[in-house]
Formats: structure tokens, C-alpha cells, sequence
């Protein structure tokens, strides 16, 4: 059998939603949805340093704060908006002590984290701030009852718990259709919905919560439709030569869901969140492809054809092919390259994104969930 289709077969040995080894070298998109937040967690530092010690809440060192960054991966895009909160934080508070912990799910690139937090710019620099990490799923509990004054989530809550059945029609769930996206934009209802309720329990009263979130216009459309659209096609030509068995290339998806304004809002109105967070701020924004205006400057569109293909890989090539079908997953990023070499317009992508601040209300922790 060919080393490849050997390769493809064996692919699903990874979770889906993992990012890729060198993910923080490809990941300007996401660091630009970032950095759009950085206004927004500006104000919500300012509120946690302003939030008096002691009231409804059980009475906490007024010198000690404790963040969570939720879906870190490989931490490339958490230290810059980290280091921010935290110097915040210290600037109000001298001398307090700050912990930030660092989650992600199994399968994650923890090593490549910890060696960030140990360089030069990260926010374990400052004295008196700690770090740690935990595995596990913001869809879940993660931390004690009113355990967290900040929650930073960026460009993660796109990615869903889990399929809620195989993918037909398209590997990238945004462009599905019928009972399969409907399926598709439930299970992105329940995810959003507990990451809320969880985050509600979790956060302190007075607490602030920001979200950097994958987002559509009211049209369903992400801003990524061209790209997807190709590399569909890039994996439908591989299954044609033999390169991809039938039965890899029916399991491989894309688990995301980039929800409308009215999918994120909803559910601050809802039992369960309602009443215990407070939105603050919304805002939605399409962000500028550097890599298209980088092509229409130098007018090089080899180089772009292999920079759109690398991001696109790290970004989604576990989910597609696992960790051990790397033959696969190298001759999927050539032949997409190729594509993008010969219809760069087709592939510029304009990502949406959602903006979302709230604060966790002065009541009374529900029970854990």
C-alpha cells in the first residue's frame, strides 16, 4: 500500500481542534483579533482594580489577582494581551501578587507554552506574577467557585465540544447545509451556553470576562468561505488519485461554528446566564487579510500561495489528519499552495470576529455545576 494512503488511514490520532507544531509562526490572523481586544481588556482591568474587596463575594487578598486564559494553545498569541493585564493590574495595585493559569485541551502543545512563559517578554518576567497551566475544556468546569477576577478566551470558542454527527457536504461546518448545519448550530448553542454558565461560577463577583470569538455576519458567513472552499477541493482531488482512502476522507472536518451577533447574545438573556453576567460590550469586526495585502505589495504569489497553505495547515490540519499522517498532510499543503498560486483573489479571507465584555453580577455563586 502507498505510504501516504497508509499514512491518511491512520490520521485520526489526534482531537480535533488542536493547533499544529509552529502554530504561533502562522497565526498573524489570530494575533490581529487579539489584538482588536485590547481596548476591551484594558477597561475590563481597570474594573477588576477598581472592584472593591469583600462584600457579597468571601473576603480575598485585595494584593492578589488570578486571570485565565482559556484556549492558549501553544501561548504565541497570550502573552502580549497577559503581560498587558497584568502590568495593569500591578499599576494599580503595587506589589500585588497575579497568577494566570493557562488552559487548553489534551492534546495541546503544552512544551512549546512553557518554554514562551520561560523567555524573554513573558509575564512571569514581573515579580510576583506566577503561571501555571491546566488541561481540559473551557466547556467544562476548570477552576473553584469565584475562583477567577479575569477570564481572557481569544479565538477559541469557535471550535465546538464535539460533531454532533459526520460532516456532509463540505468538511468546514460554516458551509454545510440542512439537518447538518442545523445540528451544527445547536451544538454551538450548548457549548456557548455552558462555557457561560461555567465562566458564571468561576469568576468572582465584580469579575470580568473577554471574548475574542470566531463570528459571522447575519448571512452565516465567516469571511473564510474562498480558502475552505479550496482546500474541500484540494482533498477531493488527492481522494480521486488514490492519495486519501474514502472512508479518511468521509471522517475529516473542520468542527467549527462562527456564530451570528444574535448567537452570542442571546444567551446573556437566558436562565443560567442571565442575571449572572452582565454584558458590558459587543462589537463585530471583519479583519484585514495581511497576507493578501502583503501579495499585492510584492506581487509574489508563490510566497503567498505557501503562506496561506502553512496557516491554514496549523490551524486545521490536525483536525483534518490527525498527528500521524504527515506524507498526507504535506502533499495536501502543496497541492493547496498551488491553488492559492493560481487564484490568489479567491483565497483572501477577511475573518469575522466578535468582541464580548461582561462582568459577573454581586450575587451569591450558584451551586457547581
Amino acid at each position: 500500500m502507498d505510504e501516504t494512503l497508509q499514512d491518511a488511514q491512520a490520521a485520526r490520532t489526534a482531537p480535533r481542534g488542536v493547533m499544529g507544531a509552529g502554530y504561533g509562526r502562522h497565526a498573524e490572523a489570530q494575533r490581529a483579533g487579539a489584538d482588536a481586544a485590547l481596548d476591551l481588556l484594558d477597561r475590563a482591568v481597570a474594573a477588576v482594580a477598581a472592584a472593591p474587596v469583600g462584600g457579597a463575594a468571601p473576603v480575598k487578598d485585595p494584593r492578589r489577582f488570578r486571570l485565565a486564559d482559556l484556549g492558549c494553545a501553544d501561548g504565541a498569541n497570550s502573552l502580549s494581551p497577559m503581560h498587558r493585564a497584568v502590568s495593569g493590574l500591578r499599576r494599580a495595585h503595587e506589589g500585588a501578587d497575579v497568577l494566570v493559569t493557562h488552559t487548553d485541551i489534551p492534546g495541546n502543545d503544552f512544551n512549546a507554552l512553557f518554554e514562551r512563559l520561560a523567555g524573554p517578554g513573558s509575564h512571569t518576567a514581573l515579580p510576583g506574577v506566577y503561571a501555571a497551566a491546566r488541561c481540559g475544556s473551557f466547556y467544562n468546569r476548570l477552576f473553584a467557585a469565584a475562583e477567577i477576577d479575569l477570564a481572557w478566551s481569544s479565538i477559541a470558542v469557535h471550535w465546538l465540544s464535539r460533531l454532533p454527527g459526520p460532516l456532509t457536504g463540505h468538511i468546514y461546518g460554516p458551509s454545510t447545509s440542512g439537518p447538518v448545519r442545523a445540528a451544527l448550530a445547536r451544538r454551538a448553542r450548548e457549548d456557548w451556553h455552558a462555557f457561560l454558565r461555567h465562566r458564571a461560577v468561576e469568576l468572582a463577583p465584580g469579575g470580568q470576562l473577554v471574548v475574542v470569538g470566531g463570528a459571522a455576519a447575519e448571512d452565516g458567513s465567516s469571511g473564510a468561505e474562498g480558502i475552505m472552499d479550496m482546500a474541500a477541493a484540494e482533498l477531493e482531488t488527492m481522494l480521486r488519485r488514490g492519495l486519501l482512502s474514502e472512508d479518511t476522507w468521509a471522517e475529516m472536518a473542520i468542527p467549527t461554528w462562527n456564530r451570528t451577533e444574535s448567537e452570542y447574545l442571546e444567551a446573556f438573556t437566558t436562565p443560567g446566564v442571565g442575571g449572572l453576567l452582565t454584558l458590558e460590550e459587543s462589537d463585530f469586526l471583519a479583519l484585514p487579510d495581511a497576507a493578501y495585502e502583503r501579495f499585492l505589495r510584492n506581487g509574489d504569489p508563490e510566497a503567498y500561495g505557501q503562506e496561506v497553505a502553512a496557516s491554514f495547515l496549523v490551524a486545521f490540519g490536525p483536525s483534518l489528519f490527525g498527528s500521524g499522517a504527515r506524507h498526507v498532510a504535506e502533499r495536501f499543503e502543496t497541492g493547496l499552495a498551488e491553488r492559492v498560486r493560481r487564484d490568489p483573489e479567491a483565497a483572501e479571507t477577511h475573518w469575522r470576529i466578535r468582541l464580548i465584555r461582561a462582568t459577573r453580577t454581586d450575587a451569591p455563586s450558584p451551586r457547581p455545576a
